[in-house]
């Protein structure tokens, strides 16, 4: 423990991933993330990197020796040990660790939910904002805040005062006929369901806008909605100051599109 980098500086990424009747879903676009996150952070030999057949033969290997098929997984990769802040090594370790998870499918949530505005913490805007880091500390303190107002989740603001994302979900807003979400130039997480969402609602014919969104904003949604990998989508009821009750229409549409999407996966 001395020396793991981990431990001592916060030095690597995690990936969330989940797995459905013994399969991995959206194993692609896990391992882009993570991919890009280890050049990143310069977390792995240039000459030799990654391959998405290792991650995945990781993984599977893993998945393998479980008694249970639907699981959520979290791999940590995290650097090889030596160097203080100057690391001196550009290679890493990985952990994994699964937990069971009792629905196989994505369920949309039956009670909305309520959520506040998170005044502990602003996220910064750099390259490290879209990746998964296990420096979590701002969704520690924004979590705190969440407990101790009686919220189930709360909205992160970033450095401008825009809307980023949730504790751990990225940020949808429907307007009309268009949906909103923050562009990952806001600083929020890079998420793979974000990416699902995206795609489904081109083919849907469902107008979506990457941007900013300010706090304002979210007054005058019709609907709100989470999205991650595990959850898949989590509509909003309302917020916590604000007594308008937001739907769930479109939300419910894209969640029924993924389970007839992943039902012929």
């Amino acid at each position: 423990m001395q020396t793991n980098r981990a431990f001592k500086y916060g030095d690597g990424l995690f990936e969330t991933l989940r797995v459905r009747d013994g399969r991995i879903l959206y194993l692609k676009d896990h391992f882009i993330r993570l991919s890009n996150g280890l050049d990143i952070l310069k977390m792995q030999n240039p000459n030799a990197p990654l391959s998405f057949d290792e991650f995945q033969k990781i993984l599977t290997d893993f998945i393998r020796i479980q008694s249970d098929t639907n699981l959520r997984i979290r791999i940590t990769f995290f650097r090889q040990e030596g160097g203080l802040y100057s690391p001196q090594q550009q290679d890493y370790h990985y952990q994994i660790e699964a937990t069971v998870l009792q629905d196989a499918q994505y369920k949309l949530n039956t009670q909305g939910l309520t959520l506040g505005i998170c005044t502990a913490v602003q996220l910064p805007i750099d390259q490290l904002s879209n990746l998964k880091t296990i420096s979590a500390l701002p969704y520690v303190l924004a979590g705190i805040e969440k407990q101790q107002a009686g919220w189930d989740d709360c909205f992160l603001i970033n450095s401008k005062g825009n809307i980023a994302e949730s504790i751990a979900a990225n940020i949808f807003m429907v307007k009309g006929q268009q949906i909103y979400t923050p562009a990952l130039t806001e600083g929020c997480i890079a998420g793979v369901m974000r990416c699902q969402i995206i795609r489904l609602a081109n083919k849907l014919g469902l107008k979506l806008i990457e941007t900013s969104i300010q706090q304002e904003d979210l007054l005058q949604a019709d609907e709100i909605f989470l999205t991650n990998a595990i959850r898949g989508i989590q509509w909003v009821k309302q917020l916590a100051t604000y007594p308008h009750k937001f739907g769930c229409r479109v939300a419910k549409q894209l969640l029924e599109q993924i389970e007839c999407e992943l039902s012929h996966f």
